[in-house]
C-alpha cells in the first residue's frame, strides 16, 4: 500500500467514530432548534408584556434577572477568565447583543410580531459576507441560492397576500438582524478566548447595562408602579427561557457548528413565531404565508443535506 492509501486507513474516521461526531452534531443542531421554539413564544408575549410595561424595562428587568442568574452560576468561572483576556475579546458580541435586544424589543412594540419573525431571520443573508469578512475566509457562493429560497420563503411566510410594508419597525427589525449576525461570528471568535458561560454572562451584562441607559433617559420611571403580574411573569420567561438557557444553547452551539450553520438552523424561528402569532393575537396566515413555510423548511433540509455530502 502506498502512504496515500495507509493515511486514508489510518486516518478516517471508523464507523464508530463517525457515528459519535454524527451524534455530537446532531445534540448542536437541535440546541438551536429548540432556541427557536424559545423564541417562538418569546416574541408573541412580549407583545401581551407591552400593554403594561414600556421595551426598555422590559429589557431592563430582563437582563438585570439573567446577569443574576449567571453570577450565581458563573461567578468564579468569570472573574478566573477575566483575569486572562483583553475588553475587546468579548466586547463586540456583547454589542451586537445589545444592539439586537433592543432593535427587536422596540420593533415588537410598533409592528406584528409575525413581520418582526421575519426580518430577524435575515442573518442567514448578513452571517456568510460578515464571517468571510472577519476570519479572511472565502465566501462560500454556492450557498447563495439557499439563501434567496429561504429569503423568499421568509417573506411569503410574514407577508403573504397582504404585501410588504417598511417602515420604523421592519427598520429595527432589520438592524436587529444585522446585529445577530455579529452575534454569531464575533461570539465565533470570542469563544477561543473564553467559554460560553462566560460570554453569555458578559453578554446579559453589557446589554442590562444600556437597557437601563436607555429605560432612564427615554422612559419613564413611573411605568413601574403599573406594571401588572402578567407582565413581570413574561420577564421571568424572557429573562430564564429566552436569554439563560437560549443564549447558553446558542453558544455552546457555536462553538462546534459554524456560524453560518447556526443562522440557517434559526431559520425556523419565524415559523414557529407565526403559528403561536396565531394561537395567541389572532395574526392569521393565508395560503401564501403557509407556503412560504414549506419553502423554508425544504430549502433547509436541502441545504443541510448538501452540505453532508460535501463533507
Amino acid at each position: 500500500m502506498g502512504k496515500c492509501a495507509v493515511e486514508a486507513v489510518f486516518l478516517r474516521p471508523n464507523r464508530a467514530e463517525k457515528s459519535v461526531m454524527k451524534e455530537n452534531k446532531t445534540k448542536y443542531i437541535l440546541f438551536i432548534l429548540l432556541q427557536s421554539l424559545v423564541y417562538g413564544i418569546g416574541n408573541p408575549i412580549t407583545k401581551v408584556a407591552y400593554e403594561s410595561i414600556t421595551p426598555f424595562w422590559l429589557l431592563a428587568g430582563r437582563f438585570a434577572v439573567t446577569s443574576l442568574v449567571y453570577a450565581a452560576l458563573f461567578g468564579g468561572r468569570i472573574r478566573r477568565q477575566m483575569k486572562n483576556t483583553v475588553v475587546s475579546d468579548w466586547l463586540p458580541p456583547a454589542l451586537c447583543c445589545a444592539g439586537a435586544y433592543i432593535s427587536c424589543n422596540l420593533a415588537l412594540d410598533i409592528a406584528p410580531a409575525t413581520t418582526i419573525g421575519f426580518l430577524i431571520s435575515l442573518p442567514v443573508l448578513f452571517t456568510p459576507p460578515l464571517e468571510a469578512l472577519v476570519f479572511h475566509r472565502k465566501y462560500d457562493f454556492s450557498r447563495l441560492p439557499v439563501q434567496l429560497v429561504l429569503t423568499v420563503g421568509l417573506f411569503l411566510l410574514c407577508c403573504g397576500e397582504s404585501g410588504f410594508t417598511f417602515g420604523f419597525g421592519e427598520a429595527l427589525g432589520l438592524f436587529d438582524a444585522f446585529c445577530v449576525a455579529g452575534i454569531l461570528v464575533f461570539g465565533e471568535r470570542a469563544l477561543k478566548k473564553i467559554d460560553a458561560a462566560v460570554l453569555s454572562s458578559m453578554q446579559a451584562f453589557v446589554t442590562f447595562s444600556l437597557s437601563v441607559l436607555g429605560a432612564f433617559l427615554l422612559d419613564d420611571i413611573a411605568v413601574l408602579a403599573g406594571v401588572q403580574w402578567e407582565a413581570w411573569a413574561v420577564v421571568l420567561y424572557l429573562a430564564l427561557g429566552c436569554t439563560v438557557l437560549a443564549y447558553l444553547l446558542q453558544n455552546y452551539a457555536v462553538a462546534h457548528l459554524s456560524a453560518g450553520t447556526v443562522s440557517m438552523l434559526q431559520c425556523t424561528q419565524p415559523i414557529l413565531t407565526a403559528v403561536i402569532s396565531y394561537l395567541m393575537l389572532g395574526e392569521t396566515l393565508s395560503g401564501v404565508a403557509l407556503g412560504g413555510g414549506v419553502l423554508i423548511l425544504a430549502a433547509l433540509l436541502f441545504d443541510g443535506w448538501r452540505e453532508s455530502r460535501k463533507k
